[in-house]
């Protein structure tokens, strides 16, 4: 179903917007003329330093207190430092924005992290999904934002052999705080499209990567280790975890492409898996980005980085996108592994 939108030039909401698919997402907002707004938890972004490059720090907006605007080639973005556990800072700025469309990325999204830190986890992925919600529903006239909110595969868990590639209806199996709070998150976002006839549209992204992602990710962590083995500014050995789990991939930019498409074609309520449908070990990858490195870097399994319970295998289909949207994916897994290589290099030419 074609969801109808109040302005097609309006405010674009997005949570989370200073984090890896964040920038990317108000990146391609932005250079396809929208207006963009963003919110992460004060702190990130401390600096103010332009979260997108060729973007320069401007004046504030005295519209919008406490923002902070950034021009560049698609036009000005603002920025609000915000902690969507304020249930009353969301509540005003979403009133006061009245977005067409809410773009809801924000969360803590380390399932390791989350073993650590479980309260905080549920607090930011599913209280402040809940505060979101309620300011849309509050919202002081009848018409309310198209809201897309950002899952996560971790909530399919381990899974028998023959479920794979894993659809929407598969009986869901968390097996971290993360996991399960994620799948909190969905099913409030479901509850609240029956319950007050919201657009919601839920989605379970898959593994994603590309420039800009943290080192504390796989992919990333092993371009910057070559980049630096390559430059003689590090060992020539490659610190690793558990090479044998396979994963479903895909390059960020065609993340945020499906995100985009969804806002405009799914059926609220509908849970739309966002994946390639491809299975690759990381190992596979690896292999992949060391045949494009020099010779003679090594491997080596560093326990540390062994999580205490992990999903070896998580694999999705995206019929259901596909049939919805018409997406297709433009990056292929080597292109994607060498766009992390070139930008790990430059940090060491």
């Amino acid at each position: 179903m074609m969801i109808p939108h109040k302005l097609s030039n309006a405010v674009n909401l997005v949570t989370g917007a200073l984090g890896f698919t964040g920038r990317h997402l108000v990146h391609s907002l932005l250079m396809a003329g929208l207006e963009v707004v963003g919110i992460d938890k004060p702190g990130v972004g401390q600096n103010h330093a332009p979260p997108l490059p060729g973007y320069t720090l401007a004046d504030g907006d005295p519209d919008l207190p406490g923002s902070v605007r950034y021009v560049g080639p698609g036009g000005s973005f603002r920025y609000v430092p915000l902690d969507l556990e304020d249930a009353a800072a969301i509540a005003q700025l979403v009133e006061r924005l009245h977005p067409v469309m809410v773009y809801h990325l924000a969360a803590q999204s380390s399932a390791a992290l989350s073993f650590r830190e479980p309260r905080g986890t549920f607090r930011s992925n599913v209280m402040g999904t809940l505060n979101l919600l309620e300011a849309v529903r509050t919202m002081p006239d009848a018409w309310h934002p198209v809201v897309l909110s950002v899952g996560s595969c971790e909530e399919y868990g381990p899974q028998p052999q023959d479920a794979y590639p894993l659809r929407e209806d598969t009986p869901l199996n968390p097996l971290s705080p993360y996991a399960a709070s994620k799948v909190s998150q969905t099913l409030l976002c479901r509850q609240y499209v029956r319950a007050y006839d919201l657009p919601i549209i839920p989605v379970r992204a898959f593994s994603h990567t590309g420039p800009g992602q943290d080192t504390r990710f796989v992919f990333p962590s092993f371009a910057r280790q070559i980049a630096a083995a390559e430059a003689g500014r590090g060992p020539r050995e490659i610190r690793c975890g558990d090479l044998s789990v396979q994963r479903d991939f895909l390059h960020v930019k065609d993340v945020v492409t499906a995100y985009r498409l969804l806002m405009k074609e799914a059926e609220p309520g509908e849970i739309y898996n966002v994946s390639s449908g491809q299975a690759l070990t990381i190992k596979e990858g690896l292999e992949m980005m060391l045949s494009m490195a020099d010779g003679g870097i090594t491997v080596s399994q560093d326990p540390a980085l062994l999580r205490p319970a992990d999903t070896p295998v998580m694999i999705g289909d995206n019929t259901k996108l596909r049939a919805a949207t018409g997406w297709q994916p433009e990056w292929d897994m080597a292109t994607t592994l060498e766009s992390l290589l070139t930008e790990a290099r430059k940090e060491f030419s």
